[in-house]
Order: structure tokens, then sequence, then C-alpha cells
């Protein structure tokens, strides 16, 4: 399979900073080898940089971004290859998914997390904490609006998997919403039963990882580790379920920050992840 390897390496407006750390530990850990080594072709490494000239802002950042995330997906499609996101925080789904309209998309989000919190419903103010809301057109209309490509996902080609710490409005959110939410023990035993039940034959399927779905005895992942999370078994089976049911437009690896990853457990979880993810050509 041909594959390009868009490389996002910000966390909060700073490069190589936390989990902006990431993208670029993977592929010092053989990421392009691995994946050569498994029969695909690596076609190229592009790393996405914000404006030297611009002052960082977390906002601003990250929606510049989210805008050369956008136009690069589009280009790499085009080129006939699979783009691979690896990035620092999760709200670069927005410019992949971007890159991949006018399909009719599906997203399958593995997070520890709910990332559905919006500027009227954070405690933090964390922008990340609400990458899925403005995926689903719920917040940053304005701001949305300026990434190329940009349409909102339906709720009912959403999956959220293997969430297990969300704040109250996020559950109060989830539950009057049409999206189909997975905990972890329902994986995968139950997501086959769950996949069936929406219309996929159509769609182009978006697999976003956050590696902090993981449970903490994989590796931690990032600084905000959440117990009770998946096996790399639990994970690998869950994605060739999803791949089973519908074509993949694009994947992500997201917010990993190496310095928590002792063991490196989390970073081999990640290649078996891109394993099952490329497994026979997306």
């Amino acid at each position: 399979m041909d594959i390009q390897l868009l490389l996002v390496p910000y966390d909060t407006a700073r490069r190589q900073w936390r989990s902006g750390a990431g993208p670029e530990h993977l592929l010092q850990a053989g990421l392009t080898t691995h994946l050569q080594g498994r029969g695909h072709s690596v076609a190229d490494i592009q790393v996405i940089e914000a404006d030297p000239d611009q002052p960082p802002t977390e906002i601003g950042t990250a929606f510049e971004l989210m805008r050369r995330v956008a136009v690069a997906v589009r280009t790499v499609r085009a080129a006939g290859q699979f783009p691979v996101v690896l990035s620092g925080n999760c709200n670069s789904a927005v410019g992949t998914l971007s890159g991949l309209t006018p399909a009719r998309r599906a997203v399958f989000w593995f997070d520890a997390h709910g990332d559905c919190n919006t500027p009227d419903t954070t405690a933090t103010g964390f922008l990340d904490g609400m990458g899925l809301a403005t995926v689903l057109g719920l917040c940053w209309h304005q701001l949305a609006a300026s990434v190329p490509g940009y349409h909102p996902v339906s709720p009912e080609v959403t999956f959220l998997l293997g969430a297990r710490d969300l704040d109250p409005p996020e559950d109060e959110f989830l539950a009057g919403s049409a999206i189909t939410s997975a905990p972890v023990s329902q994986i995968p035993a139950r997501l086959p039963e769950l996949l069936a039940r929406v219309e996929l034959d159509d769609a182009l399927g978006y697999i976003h990882l956050d590696l902090d779905v993981l449970d903490p005895r994989v590796g931690q992942a990032n600084s905000l580790p959440v117990r009770g999370g998946l096996s790399v078994e639990q994970l690998t089976a869950a994605i060739a379920a999803i791949r089973s049911r519908t074509q993949l437009g694009a994947a992500a690896i997201t917010s990993y920050a190496p310095e928590f990853d002792v063991q490196q457990g989390v970073c081999r979880a990640a290649f078996a992840a891109l394993d099952a993810i490329l497994a026979d050509g997306a």
C-alpha cells in the first residue's frame, strides 16, 4: 500500500512539547522501516508546520494547522496514496476529515476521553477537549468554516470507542445524541453488532486513535492516563471489525507523549494498530 505520513508535531501550539514530541518519536523508533517490512511503500513524510512569522496561540495555531492538514490530506489522496496523520493533538482530525469531503464520512474515535466539550461546557478551556465536538459542528463555527472542505460529520455515523473519563456535560450530550458510544466492556465483542446498526456501505471511514484509549498497563500514553482501557488485542480486533465494514480514507495516531512511555509499550501498540489499519490495503 502507498502511504504518506503527515506529521503534526504540536501540542497546544508548542512544537515538540508533550504530545507534540510523539510523531517524530514514532519515526525515530523505526516506524518507516516497520511499515516497509510489512510490504507498504512510504511515499513521503511531510511535516505540517505553523507559520514561524506568526505568534503562536492555542486556538489560532490549532486552526492554522487544521487548514494545512486538510490541504495535505486532499493532495495525498489525489495522488492515490493513503494519509496517515501522526499528530500531537486530536483536533487535527478537523483538518483530516475536511480533506476527505465531499465523501460521506464515518468516524471511529478511539479515546479515553469524550472530546465533546464546547467553549460553553468546558471547565478547563482546553481546546483539545473539543476536537470531536468541532468535527460534529457543535462549536467554533467561524474558525471551522475557514478549514478548506470543512463540513460537519453526522453523529449517526460517529462512533466513540473506549471512552471512560467523561465530564458531566459530555455524558449529558452523548445520552441525547445519535453517536454510538461503546465502552471498553463492549469492545470488541459487541462492536460488529453496533456497526451493523449503521449504514456504512457508502461511507469513507476515518480511524482516530488517541493512544490513551489503551489501558495504562500497556504503557502510559500521555499525562492523562485512565485505568480500565483497551488491551492491544482488543484494539486491533476492534480495528479489524471496522475494516470489515467500511473502506478507510485516512487514519490518525494522536496524543502520544513519549516521555511517559518508559517501557515503550505504547509505541509498540501504535505500530500494531497501524498494522491492523493498513492490513491488506485500507
